[in-house]
């Protein structure tokens, strides 16, 4: 919104508190089919598959969202996101993989409708601290997903399978959401925004964009590696020789814990200093801690722990620090920009990560999640390539068109 009409604290913190609380249980979702996938010995490739097509068509979803986003329906989609994505609550009353396959769909055509709607929102409430705020909604959904495994474990164990109790919190919290009454700026905002409207053009103008181009690669090479890793992870642990509780959430909530615990730093200095310098820094650094975990079973395991923390500290900074930068130089199309770097990104990073992890893994007889994952970090390259390739300079919190000329469209 216009920083010359600020939200006051007391208006800002419910608002922020509602999106990171929604964040949390929709990512709780789309955290469970990793673990559920290896707890019923499901065919990893047929699953990888479903994560595959499910999030190329759910998570590419988010462009249409966006677009809807843009034009004033913000409020109704953030509801409507989370209702749908509670499907992944269901995933234990069928073994049948074409239910599966639907409910994993609609799980991610949950996330598909909530979170540009939720960038946008949040991205739209303060303009000198949307770096800030923008991870503060991301370290809500990311300590979703770190949490989710975990919590799906003990549901399941605790009451003899029954996972729906799973949906009864968000079905609460959309509730609260839908009759939340919002200050009225935020509404005039969402109508400014939404006399935009947005077409196919808008995401051709984003490709035309240099620093937006470049981000975008980053941002393929970087999900994926990270949704592949998060996909394999129960296998990979499971094959590395560790125990069940870390096979089984342990280490999944140290590596999301990590990106978690770093997320609201990291948003901290992209309001400061450059994007791109965090980024590379990050980018070489995740690389060499990815390699070391797969590569190091012998490791005692408060070291191993760590490791999987640091390296999910580095690996998931990197989609809120592009995100806070494309929303400054798009402030006017903050759900269609938020679209293009997480629905269009997503759509293609899952396929190529979950699905092409999940498929490598069949081809060997030895080690296969291992041996799988190693070729994939081959996206590190790609990653910290196109990283390199933004503009240099300090990328801070200087006016939009500042932004645009010095980053400038081609």
């Amino acid at each position: 919104m216009d920083s010359s009409n600020p939200l006051r604290v007391t208006q800002l913190i419910p608002i922020l508190l509602l999106m990171a609380m929604a964040h949390f249980l929709i990512d709780v979702m789309l955290g469970i089919w990793p673990l559920y996938k290896t707890m019923v010995s499901l065919d990893i490739g047929l699953a990888g598959l479903i994560v595959g097509l499910g999030g190329f068509i759910g998570e590419g979803s988010q462009l249409l969202f966006g677009s809807f986003s843009d034009k004033g329906y913000r409020k109704l989609l953030i509801v409507l996101g989370l209702f749908i994505s509670l499907a992944a609550s269901f995933f234990t009353y069928t073994l049948n993989y074409t239910a599966l396959f639907g409910l994993y769909l609609l799980t991610c055509l949950g996330s598909g409708c909530f979170h540009p709607s939720a960038a946008s929102l949040v991205s739209s409430i303060s303009s000198s601290r949307r770096g800030l705020f923008m991870t503060i909604l991301a370290a809500g959904g990311s300590f979703g997903m770190a949490s989710s495994q975990i919590i799906f474990a003990k549901t399941h164990s605790w009451f003899d399978g029954q996972t729906y109790l799973l949906a009864i919190p968000g079905i609460a919290l959309g509730l609260l959401i839908a009759i939340y009454p919002y200050p009225r700026s935020v509404n005039q905002n969402a109508q400014a925004i939404g006399s935009h409207q947005v077409q196919l053009k808008d995401f051709i103008d984003f490709f035309r964009n240099r620093t937006l181009r470049v981000l975008y690669i980053s941002q393929i090479a970087n999900q994926s590696l990270l949704w592949g890793m998060i996909f394999i992870m129960p296998d990979m642990l499971k094959t590395l020789g560790h125990e069940e509780w870390i096979c089984h959430g342990g280490g999944h909530f140290c590596l999301i814990m990590g990106a978690t615990c770093m997320m609201i730093p990291g948003g901290y200095l992209a309001d400061l200093y450059s994007v791109r310098q965090i980024m590379l820094i990050g980018g070489v650094i995740s690389c060499v801690l990815y390699y070391f975990v797969l590569y190091s079973p012998w490791l005692h395991i408060g070291l191993s722990l760590s490791s999987l923390f640091l390296l999910g500290a580095t690996l998931a900074l990197m989609n809120p620090l592009a995100l806070s930068l494309a929303t400054r130089l798009e402030p006017y199309r903050t759900g269609a920009v938020s679209a293009f770097l997480m629905g269009l990104v997503w759509c293609i990073s899952e396929p190529i990560g979950p699905g092409g992890v999940g498929l490598l893994s069949t081809m060997f007889e030895e080690n296969g999640p291992i041996k799988a994952m190693a070729i994939l970090g081959g996206f590190f390259l790609i990653q910290i390539y196109a990283t390199w390739c933004l503009p240099k300079g300090v990328l801070t919190n200087s006016s939009p068109s500042g932004l645009r000329q010095s980053l400038g469209d081609e």
